[in-house]
This record gives structure tokens, C-alpha cells and sequence, in this order.
């Protein structure tokens, strides 16, 4: 049983948050404002190796995303 509490990244091209859901779309929507590359929302527990992509947020929609893929979260935390 995976007792880690789950956490969440938004990424945008090389710029990359780590925070609760609402921070991440929130984020997510600001960074539209600035510049029009999708935003992408992954989620991870704190023994994961891997965070999934669950969302993208464009200029145009906000939308889940099923079977998303894994990025490394060495990757995440470190650019």
C-alpha cells in the first residue's frame, strides 16, 4: 500500500513547478498568459521514480489526460 502523499508538477517547455493541484493550474494558466506552449500536469506519490502526465492546459482547453507518459522526476526537480 502506497502511503506518500501525491504530488503535483506543471511543466512548460523548461520551466517547471512543484506544488499542490490548484498552485499547478493556476500556474498553468498564468504561464499561457506569458507564452502559448502547453502546459503539461503530471502527479507522482513521494516513493515514485516517475511522475505521469494526467493534463494539459493550452490557450484553448484544459483537458485530463489517460494513460499519460512518465517523466523522471529527477528530471522535474533538477531541469
Amino acid at each position: 500500500m502506497n502511503i506518500f502523499m501525491r504530488t503535483y508538477f506543471a511543466v512548460q517547455q523548461h520551466k517547471t513547478i512543484n506544488a499542490g493541484w490548484q498552485q499547478c493550474l493556476q500556474w498553468a494558466r498564468e504561464q499561457l498568459d506569458e507564452n502559448d506552449a502547453p502546459v503539461h500536469l503530471l502527479t507522482a506519490r513521494g516513493d515514485d521514480q516517475q511522475a505521469i502526465i494526467i493534463a494539459e492546459v493550452t490557450t484553448d482547453h484544459e483537458h485530463m489526460i489517460e494513460g499519460g507518459r512518465a517523466m523522471s522526476i529527477k528530471r522535474l526537480m533538477h531541469g
